[in-house]
């Protein structure tokens, strides 16, 4: 049974176009991810006229302004009805982080969302905060470039009206983040401090990161995923490809699988091997019926299927009762 819930991160690498954003949705429906999520943003209610990009977002247009570049970027709301319609005809969750409150309000209003996702920088956003913290539905929380004392004021906040189901995503924001930053076992942390569960929103080149995660408990992943990572957009380069994303998946399964639980379990074929690689207390000689077993009549070999070497002193003084040729495992029926 699945428990790692992994979300696709498209975001705006559609850089604007429905089809592409339909296309995307038709294949990562296929590779078993969970949900496919996208961002729903009013630039003109996001960007004030001393709003900048970020450096990993500058390219080839300095010129262009974080506004031109958001909208250029950017969806309309109605065809985001589109995109939630695709997801549901696939059976894959669709997600949306809204950034400002008509999105927010749209999002809550048009679709049946799963969860309510507040990326890293929306964190005191408090006009979106009190908004969702008054909808008793699931929320996922970022925390990149947060504090702990930031995060516990967020998530008081959200549960100021009543308790919410939280899922706090530990994140570093860089794009793409550099392994050394990253600090996966902050994640335990999390957990212990806030007592809900916890994922990882990951923004590194490469798997590892995603999967140690759920190794460390994690039950969340969000990654981005794009067609080309040369295409032009602020988020390509930081992205998996779809091929990337589908070995993700099947790693994070895996994982899944071997990480089982806490209980201590033989399996039948650990039971077969041990047979095999464990020793027996073996004759060293022909013992003849009537003698009596003493520590130089045997040594330990291979195969397990008898008394064990730590079963020694069981053997010791017993009668041999039917003849025990040399190199034999000793075995109960043999002896009383």
């Amino acid at each position: 049974m699945k428990s790692v819930y992994i979300i696709a991160e498209i975001g705006p690498n559609h850089n604007g176009d429905l089809n592409i954003a339909l296309d995307m949705i038709d294949k990562l429906a296929t590779i078993g991810v969970d949900a496919i999520k996208f961002q729903l943003v009013n630039p003109d209610k996001l960007y004030s006229k001393d709003s900048f990009k970020a450096k990993y977002q500058v390219s080839g247009n300095i010129k262009e302004s974080a506004k031109e570049m958001s909208k250029k970027m950017q969806l309309p709301a109605t065809d985001h009805i589109k995109l939630y319609e695709r997801c549901k005809k696939h059976g894959v969750d669709y997600l949306a982080t809204g950034f400002d409150m008509d999105s927010i309000s749209f999002l809550n209003e048009n679709f049946d969302l799963k969860y309510f996702k507040i990326a890293s920088g929306e964190i005191f956003s408090v006009d979106v905060i009190d908004y969702i913290s008054k909808i008793d539905k699931p929320i996922i929380l970022s925390t990149g470039m947060s504090t702990y004392d930031e995060i516990e004021k967020s998530i008081d906040l959200l549960n100021k009206n009543f308790k919410k189901n939280i899922t706090i995503l530990h994140c570093i924001s860089s794009y793409p983040a550099p392994f050394n930053s990253v600090n996966l076992k902050n994640l335990s942390e999390l957990s212990e401090r806030f007592k809900y569960p916890i994922g990882f929103s990951d923004h590194t080149l490469g798997n590892e990161c995603a999967i140690a995660s759920v190794a460390l408990g994690g039950v969340m992943i969000e990654k981005h995923v794009t067609f080309d990572k040369d295409a032009n957009g602020p988020d390509h380069k930081a992205s998996a490809t779809i091929e990337e994303f589908e070995k993700l998946v099947n790693n994070i399964r895996n994982i899944e699988l071997a990480l089982g639980n806490k209980l201590r379990v033989i399996s039948k074929k650990e039971i077969e091997t041990r047979d095999v690689a464990r020793k027996s207390i073996v004759s060293k000689r022909d013992l003849e019926v009537g003698s009596i077993l003493k520590v130089d009549d045997f040594c330990f070999k291979r195969p397990g299927t008898g008394f064990l070497p730590i079963q020694i002193e069981e053997v010791i003084g017993k009668k041999v009762t039917k003849k025990i040729e040399k190199d034999r495992v000793i075995l109960n029926n043999s002896i009383e």
